[in-house]
């Protein structure tokens, strides 16, 4: 009997993980485009153990949602 439960944890857990990933990359959708959840997850695992990986993706979210500037005027001869 306590195989059984061993065996149903060891195998459950992941299919949740699973299912759970599956249902949120599904649900963040936006029109037709598709954003997965991986990246959403494993943010937390940069943030933690690897935080200028972390830090680095959060400028490069920054400078992505910045506008671009504006070309200066040509000058007049």
């Amino acid at each position: 009997m306590d195989i059984l439960l061993v065996l149903a944890a060891v195998l459950g857990v992941p299919a949740l993980l699973g299912g759970l990933w599956h249902w949120s990359s599904r649900r963040s959708t936006q029109g037709k485009v598709r954003r997965g959840a991986t990246g959403g997850m494993l943010g937390v695992v940069d943030e933690i153990f690897r935080p200028e990986t972390h830090q680095a993706v959060q400028i490069q979210k920054i400078h992505h949602e910045l506008p671009t500037p504006t070309p200066a005027p040509k000058p007049k001869s």
